[in-house]
């Protein structure tokens, strides 16, 4: 589980851009100026190969507001013999052969039933398995894609061909000798049968990937009428592998900036442990991801039709919380006594340093945390089992990290994600996604993939996901971390213009100042202090002893 404060919980920075050790000079930067005005050759866009003595940035596909987070930011370049490893392995090749233009569900019926037909096939029949081999040489062929790019994508199959290698030799029953050497002829038949069949279906699931986008597949799916659990279990892998992949690349940047080097054998261990740590940060996201999609609704059911509970009367306020104590499953005690009431209409922020329980304490205002005692209530709905999915329509919770938020394969539909869940259907959801997008300038967007977005683009279309679900209270948990100056103004521009009871859980105490008239700070699990924000700002010696101050050179006055 994700508490206040928790490393884990953080959010992540923008895939990181390689340069090539290039040349300096005023001519050099001028020429390649031109060159970007220009635009790169079509054939490097998608690559993202790092190439040594080019200072050439690495455009990846689906292009960045280069004129907002990416303006200006460059990566450090890394030795030659360490680029290689960095280099993004991209499976989906675009084009406009007659196989990229083929519907995408006629392409994956192909796949299966090719894969079908290689397994049924006896492993005797080695004229059908040549005959299954020129068949996807020439798809490639009418797809332009040429085999070596399948070829460097097919080393995940390395350990079945060392297995299949092994079987004449380890195998029982009849052998016969080959050069001096004793071969079982079943071994030698069961690793044919393996290496063939093998190679045979990874050709044609990469041959499918090459060729349709991964957006494409999941359209497809759904052509098929494949059960909708299993579509979005096969959009959030897609998604996923991505994110990981991103991290993995950042990871090893981080060790190559540090001296490692992938060519030496006694740097395996280090490899070997970022694996782990890979899997560790995997494990966490996947907590905090199943979090983002329960604070939308996500119940693991089909969704029925939407049906209101009944509302309380108006002079109830947005926002009742007394006494809230929670202690997390391992014992730590998170939260010893929170009270608070937020009228409607207001911007509360929410102050404190690291591990005082604020995101703790934001995640019970959705019901996503529960269990501990006290009482919740959402403009007089009491917050308990009986009622989470409407106060979950009620409270929208954005959260810190927005890759922990998008998961669909586009910006349109994953903001469409939670008013699906409520039950919204036809005109009535793409209005709803519609206006979410256009209150916070994301429109032109809408089928871009959030994995090509910046930083702040990011930031926005997970606010717009919790819009669309058209709730009274809005609860951001740091809005503004990691985000640089223009796009955490653009933000602040946005979220001023909502007409939403909003509750901001932050440490930028400038940005609670901007958007926030009161304040309340925490600190141990209980408020310490309630006040309008500038007198809370104003008092140094009670932020000091929280662990709070103001930046450096910042004026109240």
């Amino acid at each position: 589980m994700v508490r206040a404060g928790q490393p884990g919980a953080g959010g992540r920075g923008l895939l990181l851009r390689q340069l090539g050790p290039g040349r300096a000079g005023p001519r050099h930067h001028r020429a390649r100026h031109r060159r970007a005005r220009r635009g790169p050759p079509a054939g490097r866009l998608a690559a993202g190969r790092l190439r040594a003595g080019r200072r050439r940035p690495v455009h990846r596909g689906g292009g960045r507001d280069r004129r907002g987070a990416d303006a200006g930011r460059r990566g450090r370049s890394v030795p030659a013999a360490a680029q290689a490893p960095l280099r993004q392995v991209i499976l989906h090749r675009p084009g406009d052969s007659p196989v990229h233009r083929l519907a995408p569900q006629a392409k994956i019926v192909a796949a299966v039933v090719a894969v079908l037909c290689v397994v049924a096939t006896p492993r005797e029949a080695f004229w059908a398995f040549g005959f299954y081999l020129l068949a996807l040489v020439a798809v490639w062929a009418v797809a332009r894609v040429p085999p070596g790019w399948f070829a460097a994508r097919s080393v995940i199959e390395l350990p079945f061909v060392l297995l299949a290698l092994a079987l004449p030799f380890t195998g029982a029953g009849e052998r016969v000798d080959v050069l001096g050497v004793p071969v079982s002829v079943e071994g030698a038949l069961a690793g044919w049968n393996i290496l063939a069949k093998g190679t045979l279906g990874l050709l044609t699931s990469l041959t499918l990937a090459a060729t349709t986008a991964p957006h494409d597949v999941l359209l497809g799916l759904r052509r098929l009428r494949v059960p909708a659990v299993l579509v979005t279990i096969a959009t959030l892998m897609l998604r996923y592998v991505e994110v990981i992949a991103a991290e993995a690349r950042r990871m090893r940047v981080a060790r190559v900036s540090r001296g490692d080097d992938p060519r030496f054998l006694w740097q395996l261990g280090a490899t070997a442990r970022g694996v782990g740590a890979l899997f560790i940060r995997s494990y966490e996201r996947g907590e905090r991801v199943h979090l983002a999609m329960v604070s939308r609704g996500w119940t693991g059911r089909a969704p029925g039709d939407e049906v209101r509970a009944p509302l309380p009367e108006r002079s109830a306020p947005a926002l009742v919380v007394e006494r809230l104590a929670y202690a997390y499953p391992d014992g730590h005690q998170a939260l010893f006594g929170i009270d608070l009431t937020v009228r409607r209409g207001e911007r509360v922020a929410v102050l404190g340093p690291n591990g005082a329980g604020k995101t703790t304490f934001a995640l019970h205002l959705n019901g996503v945390l529960g269990g501990g005692s006290g009482r919740v209530e959402v403009a007089g709905l009491p917050v308990d089992a009986a009622n989470l999915r409407e106060i979950r329509r009620r409270v929208g919770v954005v959260f810190q990290d927005p890759d922990d938020q998008l998961f669909m394969p586009t910006v349109r539909q994953d903001v469409a994600f939670g008013p699906t869940n409520f039950g919204l259907r036809g005109a009535e959801l793409d209005r709803r996604v519609d206006e979410a997008l256009a209150a916070v300038g994301m429109t032109a967007f809408a089928d871009r993939s959030p994995l090509h977005l910046s930083g702040g683009q990011r930031r926005r279309v997970a606010l717009a996901g919790v819009l669309a679900c058209d709730p009274e209270v809005l609860v951001l948990d740091e809005p503004s971390a990691n985000l640089e100056p223009v796009a955490r103004r653009e933000l602040a521009e946005v979220l001023l213009r909502l007409d939403r009871t909003t509750l901001m859980v932050t440490h930028d105490l400038p940005y609670a100042l901007q958007l926030c008239p009161r304040s309340v700070l925490v600190d141990g699990g209980v408020v310490v202090a309630d006040r309008p924000t500038r007198e809370l700002l104003a008092d140094a010696e009670l932020l000091a002893r929280h662990r709070l101050e103001l930046p450096f050179g910042f004026r109240l006055d």
